[in-house]
């Protein structure tokens, strides 16, 4: 069988960012409320997101810059500390896709696109209302990466989960068959959570010290 070969020093950004994003699929989609320090709120996706620790529990979105300068987001997070990452979900994905155009910094990206907000308890940045699972962060450390194109990984706290009622499954998990949480695949394209099964992980011995072993054979 044949293959193309893709050297990471021989071709542009373009090309490793259209790489990147067909080969690392599906992505789970952060979608950010944050405030500047006038108070104006700002509502953007971003598809370079991830868990980072689960206690303390820690996140990380990858924000890329815009005309050599941070995005809102990347500069609200940096000023004011909090934020909410908002899971995606069927019947939210057009207005998600409609708060990533190119807002000016003093656009209210709630306002814009019709989203209704309601406070959050313990950051400044506002909550989509009825949006299924909000997570309020507040910000830890930003890492820079590159140079001529900059990204910065910025990694947040969560402080506290905002998740609806009816998707707790045995008051402990989020029932990812309610959630129907949408995915990001390469260029204009998405994916739907159609179909779950569950593949049992082989018994290990867990180490004492790790929770995650042990909460692994509980599932058992």
């Amino acid at each position: 069988m044949d293959y193309r070969i893709f050297n990471a020093d021989e071709i542009d950004h373009r090309q490793c960012y259209r790489l990147l994003i067909g080969a690392v699929v599906p992505r789970p989609i952060a979608w950010v409320s944050s405030i500047d320090e006038n108070g104006v709120a700002n509502l953007a996706p971003f598809s370079f997101f991830t868990t980072v620790s689960h206690y303390p529990p820690m996140v990380s979105i990858s924000v890329g810059e815009r005309v050599k300068q941070p995005k809102d987001t990347t500069a609200n997070i940096e000023a004011t500390k909090g934020y909410v990452i908002h899971t995606v979900t069927e019947g939210w994905q057009e207005a998600m896709n409609e708060s990533s155009a190119n807002f000016e910094p003093d656009q209210d990206e709630f306002a814009e696109i019709g989203l209704e907000t309601v406070p959050s308890d313990l950051v400044g940045a506002p909550r989509i209302k009825d949006c299924p699972v909000a997570m309020e962060c507040t910000h830890e450390r930003t890492i820079t990466f590159g140079e001529e194109w900059a990204t910065h990984l910025v990694i947040g706290r969560v402080l506290r989960w905002h998740v609806r009622e009816d998707l707790m499954l045995e008051d402990k998990y989020i029932n990812p068959h309610l959630l129907q949480p949408v995915g990001r695949l390469g260029g204009p394209r998405y994916c739907r959570t159609n179909e779950i099964y569950e593949l049992q992980a082989p018994y290990v011995q867990p180490d004492v010290g790790d929770p995650n072993s042990a909460e692994q054979q509980k599932r058992k």
